[in-house]
């Protein structure tokens, strides 16, 4: 009887080394945090004058698009850039191609292109970049039911209108 309990020692634990570290890494970074966000040098970067007006010039852009139509300026042959087609005849007044722009008439076509294939551009709706194509979807797809592609032999009929090559 008289033998003693062995006495168990734990082994030292670095947790205590840890906490410390732990906490005076916190302790700096909550100091720098201050520091930056105290004296008001966080500021959020800014654009510089010039890339602003430019940003503002592209969103009024987006704002104020147009859907617009060429149509043939006399009868004549105009270029076609459908599938077995160069060219195809058309009537005064008869779409050629439908479109949208965000740059007007003059940003999006040269008076030398609209002069030279013999065509007149005609805003047909204004409104956002969005709504344009929309019009614009609408148009391509009902342009089969024209009455100017109607009137045509069946044979004859597009499409679409010469000039757009593809449905998008």
């Amino acid at each position: 009887m008289g033998a003693e309990k062995p006495e168990v020692r734990k082994p030292k634990t670095q947790t205590s080394i840890l906490t410390l570290v732990g906490g005076a890494t916190l302790l700096v970074a909550l100091v720098i945090f201050t520091k930056v966000y105290s004296n008001g040098e966080s500021e959020a970067p800014k654009l510089k004058p010039k890339e602003q007006a430019k940003l503002e010039k592209r969103l009024k852009e987006i704002d104020d698009s147009e859907q617009y139509a060429l149509v043939a300026g006399i009868n004549g042959w105009y270029p076609c850039l459908h599938s077995g087609r160069t060219a195809y005849y058309l009537n005064t007044g008869e779409v050629w191609k439908y479109g949208v722009t965000s740059k007007g008439q003059f940003g999006r076509y040269s008076e030398d292109f609209l002069f030279n294939n013999k065509v007149s551009y005609i805003v047909e709706f204004k409104g956002n970049i969005a709504e344009c194509l929309k019009m614009e979807q609408i148009k391509l797809y009902s342009y089969p039911f024209l009455p100017e592609n109607l009137t045509r032999s069946p044979e004859e009929r597009l499409p679409r209108p010469p000039y757009n090559p593809i449905m998008r």
